[in-house]
């Protein structure tokens, strides 16, 4: 499962970083959080992400991330993840560093979805084992 504490802390310490409020420096960071996606992604393009108010506009991606992780989404979930994700880059004239931070949630949201219904396929399998153990005897 995607450690959603990981992902705040990857968030709060490069803001932190980027705002000159971190004990932690750039190797520090990549160290502590093992080059994680998140975190690499949030480094690249610093040339486009110097053209947002950075503390605002992460605000606003992990609000997104945070409305829908957690639980398994739907076909009408992931429409609107889809939707809301495209408004969101659009509003934001599809400032490439933006995109990429939008486009990671998302990625988080369905590998976190992917594994949840994993987890569901294989207790149903275990459930139906122990079932079929209970009618055997």
């Amino acid at each position: 499962m995607v450690d959603q504490k990981e992902i705040a802390g990857i968030f709060n310490d490069f803001r932190n970083l980027y705002i000159g409020k971190s004990e932690l420096g750039i190797r520090q960071l990549l160290e502590k959080y093992k080059n994680h996606p998140v975190l690499m992604g949030l480094f690249s393009n610093m040339d486009e992400a110097v053209k947002l108010q950075i503390p605002q506009t992460m605000k606003e991606v992990y609000d997104f991330y945070k409305k829908y992780r957690g639980r398994e989404l739907e076909d009408k979930d992931w429409e609107n993840v889809s939707e809301e994700a495209n408004r969101m880059i659009k509003e934001k004239d599809n400032n490439f560093w933006y995109r990429r931070m939008v486009l990671e949630m998302v990625t988080l949201l369905d590998k976190d979805d992917h594994e949840r219904r994993q987890i569901a396929k294989e207790v149903e399998k275990e459930m139906e084992a122990a079932i079929q153990e209970m009618d055997a005897a």
